[in-house]
């Protein structure tokens, strides 16, 4: 039995819609942002709502193209489709935008000119190595971000909210590692898309509620549980953004097979870290976003190859599912390191969101698991 049923996670969702609705409506600001680089922290601190935008399909993607052209990024244009058609979309005030890949670094151009959203351009080093011009330049920019929030809200700047927002995304992501880490039992204890599902809720509920349903759903985990099949291969899950309406992989793998990791950025990689406080807060807060684990667009990415090996090693992991968006070349060209480094079979899958090869991609899932057997 699921652990947050799709019906009781729809209506969490529609609550916090209709709960943000409200919130505009008395003049508080909602600011989106899609990548796990953006530092939500300050965005609270600055008295703003920070909304993940990680919702993509194919409706919203062909929507998109009127907007960039069809053999661009599927989350871009879906991204840009969703501005056009998800209520959600339309409640956003400003947009923090990280410049990861190339796709993402143009997507500020298409919503000011399209849409008129205010969008912050974060500048993030693409090399990795943390020399101290790097890390001091990343952390002017997380200033003049403070600067830009200041001018959204009208709201005067205080540092203790910027610490209390810290604290609770650090409970936020312990709590979420806790979770996780039932995944490794065997059985795991709650499925890859419950967890993904659960993480994309985080990312839309206020921190506290966020916390008070974790402490609940571990309370259920606690409990003695119903005898499961120990026998199903156990999975690791990585590639590009997974969005919280692509879950035709996962559903399909999971028909017959456990995804018992991740390395996906809307799955284990926006918790698997902690702030340290222990330095002067933005000092902190610009290390640890200018250190999290990679993207694959970012080089060198050594840190992303330890962490599935890690993953791997932890979680008894027996294969790799590798699912990158259509034309996002950042991840596809990792496959081949990703064989080599690890050294267990990998499933190479890519899509754009349309569900037309979905008998195609269970006949390679299934042919793929009877080969670990």
């Amino acid at each position: 039995m699921a652990i947050l049923d799709s019906a009781r996670l729809e209506s969490l969702r529609l609550e916090r819609f209709e709960e943000l609705t409200g919130l505009k409506a008395q003049g508080k600001k909602v600011v989106g942002y899609f990548c796990l680089y953006a530092p939500v922290e300050i965005v609270q601190a600055a008295g703003a709502i920070p909304v993940r935008l990680a919702r993509a399909d194919y409706g919203s993607a062909l929507a998109g193209e009127r907007f960039l052209r069809a053999d661009a990024c599927p989350f871009c244009k879906a991204s840009l489709g969703k501005f056009v058609q998800d209520p959600l979309y339309q409640l956003v005030d400003g947009v923090v935008i990280v410049n990861t890949c190339d796709m993402m670094r143009r997507l500020p151009e298409a919503l000011t000119t399209n849409f008129s959203v205010p969008v912050f351009l974060l500048y993030l080093p693409r090399t990795s190595e943390l020399f101290p011009n790097r890390l001091q330049g990343f952390q002017a920019g997380l200033s003049d971000l403070k600067a830009w929030l200041g001018g959204l809200t009208g709201q005067e700047w205080q540092e203790e909210r910027l610490l209390e927002a810290i604290d609770e995304a650090n409970q936020l992501r312990r709590k979420l590692q806790e979770l996780d880490q039932t995944r490794a039992e065997m059985p795991p204890k709650i499925s890859g898309g419950e967890l993904f599902d659960i993480v994309a809720l985080a990312t839309l509920l206020p921190p506290k509620r966020m916390l008070n349903l974790l402490n609940d759903l571990l309370a259920v985990l606690r409990k003695p549980a119903e005898a499961m099949n120990k026998n199903r291969a156990r999975l690791l899950l990585t590639g590009s953004i997974l969005s919280e309406e692509d879950r035709t992989l996962i559903e399909i793998v999971e028909e017959k097979a456990d995804i018992v990791a991740d390395t996906v950025c809307t799955g284990s990689r926006w918790f698997n870290e902690e702030i340290t406080v222990a330095e002067e807060p933005f000092a902190g807060l610009a290390r640890f976003y200018f250190s999290r684990t990679p993207c694959a667009c970012r080089r060198p990415n050594t840190a992303l190859f330890e962490y599935i090996k890690q993953q791997v090693a932890a979680r008894k992991v027996q294969g790799i599912v590798s699912k990158s968006l259509l034309y996002c070349d950042a991840y596809r060209f990792e496959v081949k390191q990703l064989r080599q480094e690890v050294g267990l079979p990998v499933l190479e899958v890519d899509g754009d969101y349309s569900q037309v090869n979905r008998q195609q991609l269970r006949t390679r899932v299934e042919a793929f698991l009877e080969m670990l057997r």
